[in-house]
């Protein structure tokens, strides 16, 4: 069978799960906050891809159709290096269960990177939204998405959420069983279709898809109320998924390996 042992994986991660944890805040906060720009460059491409194809073709299939380059913000987090609060779901997390490092350091990490990534959508959000920078229909486009996840009862958010960290999880694992850039960024622009196609919600491109409708004014039901509503959904469902469904399993894995 061809691809690395998990038991390889699992070590690589576990030292790079070390090397995050040992940073200092400043540097957390840096990384976090391009890592939350590089996925507002993602959305922009979905928004403006989908909505010049609705020029044309039904909203739907234009969102679709935006899907496939929303991968872009994922390419340029993991060629660049940057990173998202979901990410540190695995890596960080195999580093404390290898006592590497305490919960202390993860809860850190954790809480840094997430207010981080809020704060460099935001930014961007309320730059892509000034007046002529975008096209119309990239505005347009964004207001959908923000009703998209507005829309959602709590079963369904919360759903969609453990979904989105486990695909994001996935993705992570995926990134270091791999050996070559082009491997990356090939897998980089699938998981980004993956997430964006179902609007699925993930706790850092969902804060940025309704931020940026809801600035635009184009969202019909979106408001900040909505976006902090679904916030702790996103951010336990993801937890659930990314923790649960991907990394225990994995250690399992591991762990069931036979002694090399």
């Amino acid at each position: 069978m061809s691809g690395r042992d998990p038991d390889d994986i699992y070590d690589e991660s576990t030292d790079e799960g070390e090397r995050r944890l040992s940073r200092g805040t400043t540097a957390l906060a840096a990384t976090g906050v391009v890592g939350g720009v590089d996925v507002m460059l993602g959305i922009l491409a979905l928004t403006v891809v989908s909505g010049a194809l609705h020029v044309a073709v039904p909203a739907e299939i234009a969102h679709v159709g935006g899907s496939l380059v929303f991968g872009i913000g994922l390419v340029l987090i993991v060629v660049g290096r940057s990173e998202l609060f979901t990410e540190n779901f695995l890596v960080p997390v195999a580093a404390v269960l290898r006592r590497r490092r305490g919960p202390a350091s993860l809860a850190r990490l954790w809480a840094v990177t997430f207010v981080a990534n809020v704060a460099g959508l935001l930014l961007l959000a309320a730059i892509f939204t000034r007046a002529g920078l975008v096209p119309p229909e990239s505005l347009d486009a964004a207001g959908t998405i923000a009703d998209t996840f507005a829309d959602r009862d709590m079963v369904a958010a919360s759903l969609s959420a453990v979904v989105a960290g486990t695909v994001m999880t996935l993705f992570t694992w995926l990134t270091h069983a791999v050996q070559t850039d082009i491997a990356r960024i090939l897998i980089a622009m699938l998981i980004g279709f993956l997430l964006a196609a179902p609007s699925l919600n993930h706790a850092v491109v969902s804060v940025g898809e309704m931020a940026f409708g809801i600035f635009a004014g184009t969202a019909d039901s979106a408001d900040m109320g909505d976006l902090a509503q679904n916030l702790p959904l996103a951010v336990l469902g993801n937890l659930a998924g990314g923790l649960l469904l991907v990394t225990l399993t994995r250690v399992l894995q591991v762990r069931g390996e036979p002694a090399g």
